[in-house]
């Protein structure tokens, strides 16, 4: 009995842990960077980020099969682009506002899209 209710209280504390977690919120920069992953099936990896105001970096990695591109498409400003398998960096001046972020690959942007919001 003693083995049961102690699997039990470790279920309970890790099934609660879990709960804890909010994947609603938009995730924080590491290091003041931006990372996103153009996947291969035409989609992010995240579809809301945030930053600060003022230089904004990003690092965009590109899944194993196909090419991207970061584009903010407000400013139609292309701030990274790479080639399968490859991770780049990139950076762009923004003010307060919300952005849209874009690939512009031929086929792409319908459904690479994503919200930028400066605070």
């Amino acid at each position: 009995m003693p083995r049961t209710r102690t699997a039990l209280i470790a279920v309970t504390a890790a099934l609660a842990l879990a709960a804890c977690g909010n994947d609603d919120e938009p995730p924080e920069a590491a290091d003041g960077v931006l990372a996103l992953v153009g996947q291969d099936d035409l989609t992010w990896d995240v579809e809301e980020l945030e930053a600060e105001a003022g230089t904004v970096e990003f690092e965009l990695t590109c899944e194993d099969g196909v090419e991207h591109n970061l584009v903010i498409d407000e400013l139609d400003e292309e701030v990274a682009a790479c080639d399968p398998g490859e991770t780049v960096t990139g950076s762009i001046e923004l003010d307060e506002g919300e952005y849209t972020y874009i690939c512009t690959v031929p086929g792409h942007e319908a459904t690479m899209r994503g919200t930028l919001t400066v605070n």
